[in-house]
């Protein structure tokens, strides 16, 4: 048995966006910075331009993300309760490190915005680099939460329940599943502005040749990103077979298992957008044919966005219905922990169609207007 339906819907979509634009969050603040360093060594106007165009949008991005992620927060407060009350207090370090950090990004993200011009540029750029910084930093503590959800690493329950925050950092899919993250975000931003420069590019006039520089150097980047994502991602693979219920969901008849749930179809689409992607950096760096690069550039920013979603829905929802992956743990628990960690256990204050109702008609100006920001990102 899984998770209600529209409950899990909710969840899905909130996350899956949230962590979307987290991705474009953490790789335009690795980029911006470096755009407006490249800028001053070159002493071109052209890019600190763009490196301006892009924080723009990056403040609207960091925004949007939040409002997504704090969407996921309360939905999985109103359904599960006692799972956020028992996972805040199991793994409020990691938890505590990450909102820390959120604070001081939001920080940095004010100073670099509205002191550009007003300082000297090494400050400026010091500035930028602790913003990047940042952007790794937040997801290093929730990824530490998300493999403890993988292999309970740390977790003792005498004298009471607590977690050794060193045992659960030698958690075996943490370290794989951070670095996978961290280059997976670069791939996506990096091929994101692959065709929003590839759009521009067309409309640019005298500018023409210097997008499609800015096409061919992004697209460099993605790729060598794309490429690391990819052997970060089978050492994660590698990592799960210490929790053969998520591992055998995932890769089900691909690796001869008879899984409770098999996900492999979704695992076979997500490599299907990483060949696209793949294909499409190939083309844009080797293509001959001028339409051949600006047609495969357009290609690679939207299948970058679907492969993240891709695979946090394959990552979620191949554990389910345990929040911990490891139903021999969930079942050898006391009842009241139990419960908290089944998805089955919807609380049903929350689990009505009024709820529901007010959610959507809450979602479908937040998801146009996201839209609309990303329309504006391709066309600027």
């Amino acid at each position: 048995m899984q998770a209600p339906l529209p409950v899990s819907a909710i969840i899905s979509l909130t996350f899956g966006l949230h962590i979307i634009l987290v991705n474009l969050d953490m790789a335009l603040a690795t980029f911006i910075p470096l755009m407006e360093w490249w800028s001053l060594k070159r002493k071109d106007d052209f890019l600190m331009d763009r490196a301006k165009v892009l924080m723009r949008y990056y403040a609207s991005t960091y925004a949007v993300a939040g409002v997504f992620g704090t969407g996921f927060t309360v939905a999985l407060l109103s359904f599960y309760p006692q799972f956020i009350g028992l996972a805040g207090h199991l793994t409020w370090v990691p938890f505590g490190l990450a909102i820390l950090i959120i604070a001081l990004r939001f920080l940095t993200i004010v100073l670099y915005w509205y002191l550009w011009d007003k300082i000297s540029s090494n400050i400026h750029l010091l500035v930028g680099a602790v913003m990047a910084l940042t952007g790794y930093l937040i997801p290093f503590g929730f990824r530490a939460v998300f493999a403890f959800l993988n292999v309970p690493s740390g977790l003792h329950l005498e004298p009471k329940p607590y977690l050794d925050v060193v045992e659960a950092l030698a958690n075996p899919t943490f370290l794989p599943l951070f670095l996978k993250s961290v280059f997976g975000a670069l791939a996506a931003g990096s091929l994101v502005l692959v065709s929003a420069y590839s759009i521009r590019y067309l409309s640019a006039g005298e500018l023409r040749e210097k997008y499609l520089d800015l096409v061919r150097l992004y697209a460099k980047y993605g790729g060598i990103s794309l490429l690391l994502m990819v052997i970060f991602g089978l050492w994660y693979s590698i990592s799960l077979l210490v929790t053969p219920y998520k591992f055998n969901n995932i890769f089900g008849f691909l690796v001869g298992a008879s899984p409770q749930h098999d996900f492999s179809w979704l695992f076979i689409l997500k490599m299907v957008l990483v060949a696209v992607q793949f294909v499409a950096v190939y083309y844009v760096l080797k293509g001959k044919e001028l339409t051949d690069v600006i047609g495969w550039a357009k290609v690679a920013g939207p299948a970058a966005l679907a492969t993240v979603f891709t695979g946090e829905m394959l990552n979620m929802h191949s554990q389910l219905p345990y929040f911990v992956a490891q139903p021999e743990v969930v079942h050898s628990l006391p009842e009241l922990f139990k419960q908290a960690l089944l998805t089955t256990t919807a609380n049903t204050l929350a689990d009505v169609p009024e709820l529901y109702m007010i959610t959507a008609v809450f979602l479908v100006p937040l998801l146009a207007a996201t839209g609309a920001m990303f329309y504006l990102f391709l066309k600027d």
